[in-house]
């Protein structure tokens, strides 16, 4: 909390000032703001079981943040608690010995390589109760997830006294965090710091019943390499001394800003009902503001935090940002929160790019791009904008099951970039980052998840279900297949089958009754089934709880019959498009279940088609969905077709990478 200064030794402007102070640190009166905003105060949306007031001061030339935390828990079980369990997530990058480390092979994420002469780490100095008991020496680090007694990212202190059923718990906190060279979404880079996961951070306890849990206790993994974050929803008061010439954007409210004497600046941020706090500072940034303001929505205070050498595409990233804020306004839920920061990190920090956090997105433009060019700024800021929905309020648990945030986002990235950017199509070749020759081909995300689908098929889909926890996928590429690009192809596939109002709807009405609320696969499931009016059990038994292949073929074809087989073990109805001779077309369905199903006709067979309308999305080989009796040349350029498909594909999936 920042100072008060006393001006008069009278008793009772004394107390009065004691009085406005005690009301501005339990937010019973709204502390001045240096940016205004005309939404009224509401009801808190979450449980807010959790509350950190934080005051950090980050020291620029040895790239460390001294910390105090000041941090109230309340006990949502109907027993005591005698234990907390932390996340102390910067120790994943102290030394090679840590599990995060180990398991990418070394400190490899994301296409960025860890510098090991600029590590990060996170040290305890103090832990006190409120009434000054130290909790240092009954302290422990804990592995719940492996058998990696050197792992430091979980850190569990027994307390003196249980926390009581409904009660609460207070700890004073001071802690030293060093930042990395920027490396798997946090760091600095130069004068650009990136923060992130930066804080002593309470892991969540669970009772039983939540998230469908027969037992109650922590629920606090280890920081692995193959996953991401889960929290209990609280307030957020925050107050960053920085050097004054830089600028700084952060989740939340700018409520205070406070010139210091020594060339600094006191930054003060608040936000209610979101489950983490991250900020980001630079003196490079160019600051650009709008607001967002459509009929029947919200008002939000769009933020951008812009390198100088892309001041051009300021008006890419505002008019993305809109095109989200209005889709899933509309579509899923209004967004309901003051402001929305997007930061764009410098060349030589993408590890800082393309992340999520409550109110804050980083995102990653790209140096020399054009305005065709789809692996622009739009993309990614649609991507990273849904998860303020699928991470943010929804707040599932992404250690183990990350599909529901990740898989959820990439389907409805796909689908709003198809429905706003359908001209923004195309991918270039590129050599060392610049743009050389674009292909005269037409690409969507849709083609890139399913090039995935294509290149990492078998040992993606076999290696393990998509209801995996994160840290027990075989390697980072497979965990990335089944969290992002084989859930949103699933989904995609499942809109196929129930009809994309019914779709829509399923994800309406699953945001709706679980935003604020930690839900597991099995309550999107139940939702999916309820909102789609039959038992869709099958359906996820397969292609999420399952591992089984989808694959149809056309086996043979002739002029009165074709004869059609499922190759793989999984099943899905089939629309089946017949052609004939006399210029007919005619369709029919396939309940897909037996091996071999036979068509015979009396008009002649010209051609059949599996799926004319490319909705099975799983399928292992589209190329064998269909069979045709033309002529030698004619054969011959559908063979090609099929051909040039395949190796588009295979260029998206290669060209993404370089």
């Amino acid at each position: 909390m920042l100072p008060v200064a006393r001006t008069t030794p009278l008793p009772t402007i004394r107390s009065l000032w004691r009085l406005v102070w005690f009301c501005l640190f339990v937010g019973l009166v709204p502390p001045p703001a240096t940016a205004t905003t005309d939404r009224q105060e509401t009801a808190p949306l979450s449980d807010r079981r959790v509350r950190y007031q934080i005051d950090a001061r980050l020291d620029t030339r040895k790239k460390e943040i001294h910390g105090r935390e000041r941090l109230t828990w309340r006990n949502p079980a109907n027993h005591p608690v005698p234990d907390l369990h932390f996340h102390l997530y910067l120790n994943a990058f102290r030394d090679e010995n840590s599990s995060f480390r180990r398991e990418s092979k070394g400190g490899e994420l994301r296409g960025e390589v860890m510098d090991p002469r600029f590590p990060g780490a996170i040290d305890l100095l103090s832990v006190r109760t409120e009434d000054g008991v130290d909790l240092l020496p009954r302290g422990e680090f804990i592995h719940p997830d492996d058998d990696n007694a050197d792992d430091r990212t979980v850190w569990r202190v027994v307390l003196p006294q249980p926390v009581p059923a409904g009660g609460s718990i207070t700890l004073d906190i001071e802690f030293l965090a060093k930042l990395p060279k920027v490396f798997a979404r946090t760091g600095y880079y130069g004068n650009f710091f990136m923060v992130a996961q930066w804080f002593p951070k309470l892991g969540v306890y669970e009772p039983v019943g939540m998230r469908r849990r027969t037992t109650p206790g922590w629920n606090c993994h280890q920081f692995h390499a193959t996953t991401e974050f889960y929290a209990d929803f609280g307030e957020y008061d925050v107050t960053l001394d920085i050097p004054a010439n830089f600028k700084v954007g952060a989740t939340g409210v700018e409520r205070e800003r406070q010139p210091l004497p020594d060339g600094r600046m006191r930054y003060r941020f608040v936000q209610g009902d979101v489950h983490d706090f991250a900020w980001t500072c630079s003196p490079d940034f160019i600051v650009a503001e709008e607001r967002f303001e459509v009929p029947d929505l919200p008002p939000v205070r769009l933020i951008l935090l812009l390198q100088p050498e892309h001041a051009d595409q300021r008006a890419r990233h505002f008019r993305a940002a809109r095109i989200a804020l209005e889709d899933y306004g509309r579509r899923i839920g209004p967004y309901p929160y003051e402001t929305l920061t997007i930061v764009d990190p410098p060349l030589g920090a993408s590890g800082a790019g393309g992340m999520e956090y409550p109110t804050l997105v980083t995102v990653g433009t790209r140096h020399n791009i054009s305005d065709d060019d789809f692996q622009g700024p739009e993309v990614i800021l649609v991507h990273e904008f849904g998860h303020q929905y699928w991470y943010g309020m929804v707040a599932s648990n992404e250690f183990e099951e990350a599909w529901l945030d990740e898989g959820i986002n990439t389907y409805c990235e796909a689908d709003i970039m198809a429905r706003h950017y359908p001209t923004q199509q195309g991918i270039w070749l590129r050599f060392a980052g610049q743009p050389l020759w674009r292909l005269p081909v037409q690409v969507t995300d849709w083609s890139f998840r399913r090039a995935e689908l294509f290149f990492l098929g078998p040992p993606g889909i076999q290696s393990a279900p998509i209801l995996t926890p994160g840290w027990k996928f075989p390697d980072i590429s497979l965990y990335a297949f089944n969290a992002y690009s084989r859930p949103a192809l699933t989904l995609k596939m499942l809109e196929g089958y129930v009809g994309s109002e019914t779709m829509q709807r399923i994800l309406k009405t699953y945001f709706a009754r679980w935003r604020f609320r930690h839900p597991t696969s099995e309550d999107f499931f139940d939702v999916a089934s309820e909102v789609a009016g039959e038992d869709l059990t099958w359906f996820f038994d397969q292609y999420f709880r399952g591992t089984s292949l989808l694959d149809y073929a056309v086996e043979s074809l002739d002029a009165r019959e074709a004869v059609l087989v499922r190759k793989g073990e999984a099943i899905m109805p089939q629309v089946i498009e017949l052609r004939f001779a006399d210029g007919s077309v005619r369709r029919e369905t396939w309940d897909g279940r037996s091996e071999r199903h036979r068509l015979t006709t009396e008009g002649e067979l010209l051609s059949v088609v599996i799926d004319p309308d490319d909705t099975v999305r799983l399928d292992m080989n589209p190329a064998n969905n269909s069979r045709t009796r033309l002529s030698v040349a004619r054969a011959n350029a559908s063979l090609l077709t099929r051909a040039l498909t395949l190796m588009q594909w295979f260029l998206h999936g290669a060209v993404s990478l370089m």
